[in-house]
């Protein structure tokens, strides 16, 4: 099986846990093309795929613009094809169910939006990169991280990525390209 990974990032997080995800199905046996959104090319063909995955950052509430025209641009061809979509969003580490399931939100609302049906979607942590934050994003970010209980050390980088839950996840995507119930 031949399987496309398209991600937007913003930060980096949800590039890494495109290539984790890539490489849990290449140890799989499968063949992996993994994409930026802002790589794929303008002549972009699914012939040559066997299924789709797509992931997507929360920044501001909000999706890497290209992410919803790409997914409504080839919205039925993802759905005529074992497909997943990922959401990378720092509010499902809440220790709130209330964030928790606005961070879920965010995917079932793009989902309702653009017309598309997943078979499999997940919504993963990301991390708090306050080494390469300007200064007032620095401090927001502290203050929400100080609210939420993770770490206020700004020295340094915090990731909070479940990569077993990573794992999980490209583990269904492989049952699901197998015929095989997620």
């Amino acid at each position: 099986m031949h399987t496309l990974i398209v991600y937007g990032s913003q930060e980096g997080q949800t590039q890494k846990i495109a290539g984790h995800i890539a490489k849990n199905l290449q140890d799989k046996g499968q063949q992996v093309t993994s994409l930026a959104l802002d790589q794929l090319p303008s002549d972009l063909s699914f012939d040559n795929y066997d299924a789709v995955i797509v992931g997507g950052s929360i920044h501001v509430g909000k999706y890497p613009k290209p992410l919803k025209k790409f997914v409504t641009t080839h919205r039925d061809r993802l759905n005529t094809i074992p497909s997943a979509f990922f959401t990378v969003c720092l509010a499902i580490h809440s220790q709130r169910v209330e964030l928790q399931v606005a961070a879920r939100k965010y995917g079932n609302d793009f989902l309702d939006q653009t017309g598309w049906k997943p078979a499999l979607t997940a919504t993963f942590a990301g991390a708090v990169r306050y080494t390469r934050y300007n200064f007032i994003t620095r401090f927001i970010m502290k203050k929400i991280s100080q609210k939420e209980g993770g770490s206020i050390d700004t020295s340094r980088d915090h990731e909070y990525t479940d990569w077993t839950r990573v794992e999980q996840f490209a583990d269904e995507f492989v049952n699901l390209g197998r015929g095989q119930a997620v």
